[in-house]
């Protein structure tokens, strides 16, 4: 759902992503990532889709930031709002839409007082973008549908070699000539600050599936370089959960290269549906 400043409202309305999340898939991810988790109560989610897609008809309507919502398919029923930011400047500055529109705020606000009894523990993560420890084509590459998220619990104090394992793994792979198309997060707030969450975007949900059987497998690495990267990872890792979540488009607010790079996909979306409106 549309962004607006926490101070500012009681009720805490996801922020909007920056277009460097629709950039070309040449284009570096977004520095920072805010993701606004809704856990949605069984049996409540068709009510809470239709909550959400009338909160992205209005942030269509009122031409706001583009945003991308994605809905979980293995793992428990929630739903992540991303939102990308160049800098922390830009995120504050991403409620100025509703400053200047009360209408759409106090729109917004009803939708999210409606979806109250719908969900659980709704709450937002920030995260910083580990450039150092990714080998990606971009957040969002051409025809993404799903991806892959894992989110990683580290000792405290052991940030160092798990660290090392991710350059361990992603120097191997890049000698190797194996595609690897992970993005890697850290924590910075919202939770523990030593919990990384890596992205895998794929094209479909067979793709997805298939890199989740053989995730852990590393059958792809030479024995020295497996045996050293899961000694590393034993002593630094607490847990590790993964999850396949697929794009809904119909509750996200997409713009340009999205749509351009996969129309027919996008065409459920409150920006399309507009548009076939006008026509």
């Amino acid at each position: 759902m549309c962004a607006m400043r926490p101070l500012r409202f009681a009720l805490l309305l996801v922020s909007l992503i920056l277009p460097a999340l629709a950039q070309q898939a040449a284009d570096p991810p977004p520095d920072i990532l805010q993701i606004y988790v809704d856990a949605v109560k069984p049996g409540k989610m068709a009510e809470y889709i239709k909550i959400e897609a009338e909160a992205a008809s209005a942030c269509a309507r009122n031409s706001t930031w583009p945003y991308m919502a994605m809905e979980a398919k293995t793992g428990p029923q929630e739903v992540w709002f991303l939102s990308g930011f160049d800098s922390y400047a830009a995120m504050e500055s991403s409620d100025q839409p509703f400053v200047r529109n009360a209408a759409l705020s106090a729109d917004l606000n009803r939708l999210m007082e409606g979806k109250t009894n719908l969900v659980s523990d709704p709450h937002t993560i920030f995260l910083r973008y580990r450039g150092d420890l990714s080998r990606n084509r971009g957040l969002v590459p051409a025809q993404t549908r799903f991806y892959i998220v894992s989110v990683v619990k580290v000792h405290p104090g052991h940030e160092q070699e798990y660290e090392e394992s991710q350059l361990l793994l992603r120097s191997a792979r890049e000698r190797a000539g194996t595609v690897d198309n992970r993005l890697v997060y850290q924590a910075i707030s919202g939770i523990p600050d030593d919990t990384y969450i890596t992205f895998l975007p794929h094209r479909s949900f067979r793709s997805a599936a298939s890199t989740l059987d053989s995730l852990l497998d590393y059958d792809d690495l030479d024995d020295s370089i497996r045996g050293h990267l899961r000694e590393l990872q034993a002593a630094s890792i607490v847990s590790t959960e993964t999850f396949v979540f697929s794009i809904n488009p119909s509750i996200s607010n997409p713009e340009g290269e999205w749509i351009a790079d996969d129309p027919d996909f996008w065409k459920a979306s409150p920006p399309l549906q507009r548009q076939g409106g006008k026509k």
